[in-house]
């Protein structure tokens, strides 16, 4: 990346309205003056929107808003928008369109800012950093030389946070900061020329979205490589260690490039325990068994206590406890959260003589609750209960079972992977078809 920033203070002397990133719900028509949006969140009327990516046969353009209306009921990243859902009101703009634009298609409205003063010495492109300065750290004495902008402050004694495997990393980045969601990143050459670029999680920033884009239609949101962190809408074990899985997205293999980042790039899999593996244990619950397969080897949990299993069989997912005391009778069984539980599959209730098999109607999940459960979190079965469970008796799919027990204990909420990142190694993935 080449170090362009410039580092200078000011003073803030007016706060205005942070800038809005959405998307058409609706296609646009030349001629029209509303546009169907997925959020009309910090738009005023006096706006300025500025809609579409320039491409062939058109390009973008710049509306006034004259009048602020409701978002549609969600964005179209999943597919278009059904005649039952609502679309909103949208955005009442002053100037027809000239172009057609696309649903899905990025719009943007700056916002009002922040004023300051002395007014800028230097240039400053669009993703470089804002700081405060209200927060810092206070040294024990002076430095003795300049650091620029975005340079690293690195505590080697902190070993909960970052990159912690072996070999030790041997390039470390200040910032700005990426997200382990989704982002891009960018490499230029000396003189600042574009060399390459990637979106990785989503079509973060459009103009860097290289190589083949053709992939279209319901469900599709473009070409980018696949994120590291942890997957959208992920709702896991009820344990702190799901916060970010240790995985990395790389080339495989090594540096394959078709110009195609869906295909050239690919993550290892993780999931993670729902359900505590005893010593001696030779099955597991978990939250997908999506990308796993028989006699493949996994890695559970990292560090001084994992240790690999070979799969024997792949049974389903899902693994909880008993909410509240569920009486014989009872069809609807109140519990700590229902990941990875589908309507039509077999569950297990409880254990030992206690046991008892059920078939799933339907799962309700409330809100995120405590330690990582749901609030109003229950699954409906088909026929009334034939025994009485305790709260905290386990219900559970089949899960992961092995070809031999394992040798350690595993806590809830460990990672579960097919491979480990590899740094100063080929890359190890598993390619899909």
């Amino acid at each position: 990346m080449n170090t362009v920033e410039k580092y200078e203070v000011v003073t803030v002397t007016a706060v205005g309205k942070p800038g809005t990133q959405a998307y058409l719900s609706k296609d646009a028509n030349p001629g029209e003056t509303n546009i169907k949006v997925s959020s009309v969140a910090n738009i005023s009327v006096g706006d300025k929107i500025r809609l579409d990516i320039d491409s062939k046969g058109h390009g973008i353009e710049t509306v006034t808003v004259t009048k602020v209306g409701t978002q549609s009921v969600r964005n179209t990243g999943r597919g278009p928008l059904k005649a039952t859902e609502d679309a909103g009101t949208g955005l009442d703009i002053a100037e027809p369109l000239k172009y057609n634009h696309s649903s899905n298609i990025p719009f943007s409205c700056w916002g009002t800012g922040i004023s300051f003063t002395p007014a800028s010495a230097f240039a400053h492109s669009s993703n470089e950093p804002v700081l405060a300065l209200g927060t810092s750290i206070t040294l024990d004495k002076p430095l003795t030389m300049d650091h620029p902008i975005d340079a690293i402050v690195f505590d080697q004694n902190v070993k909960t946070a970052g990159y912690q495997g072996t070999p030790t990393a041997n390039q470390l980045f200040g910032g700005p900061a990426l997200s382990a969601m989704a982002g891009n990143m960018v490499l230029r050459d000396a003189t600042g020329n574009v060399v390459d670029a990637i979106n990785y999680g989503g079509i973060v920033e459009p103009w860097a979205a290289v190589g083949y884009q053709a992939t279209s239609g319901a469900g599709e949101s473009g070409n980018y490589v696949p994120s590291p962190g942890m997957n959208r809408g992920f709702r896991g074990a009820p344990s702190a260690t799901t916060s970010q899985p240790n995985r990395s997205i790389g080339r495989y293999p090594d540096g394959a490039d078709s110009d195609n980042h869906r295909h050239d790039f690919l993550v290892q899999t993780t999931i993670n325990l729902l359900v505590a593996a005893p010593v001696g244990s030779n099955n597991i619950k978990v939250a997908s068994v999506a990308d796993f397969s028989v006699g493949q080897k996994i890695l559970i949990e990292t560090g001084a206590n994992s240790e690999t299993a070979v799969i024997k069989t792949i049974g389903t997912a899902g693994g909880t406890t008993v909410g509240t005391v569920t009486p014989v009778g009872a069809t609807v069984i109140p519990v700590a959260n229902v990941v990875g539980f589908s309507a039509g599959q077999t569950i297990t209730i409880d254990s030992g003589t206690n046991s008892e098999i059920a078939v799933v109607v339907s799962v309700t999940g409330g809100g995120r609750g405590g330690q990582g459960g749901q609030t109003g979190a229950s699954i409906t079965i088909a026929a009334p209960l034939t025994l009485a469970h305790a709260v905290g008796a386990q219900v559970s799919g089949s899960g992961i079972t092995f070809t031999t027990p394992l040798t350690r204990a595993h806590e809830i909420g460990v990672q579960v992977a097919n491979y480990l990142p590899t740094p100063g190694a080929p890359n190890q993935y598993t390619r899909k078809p």
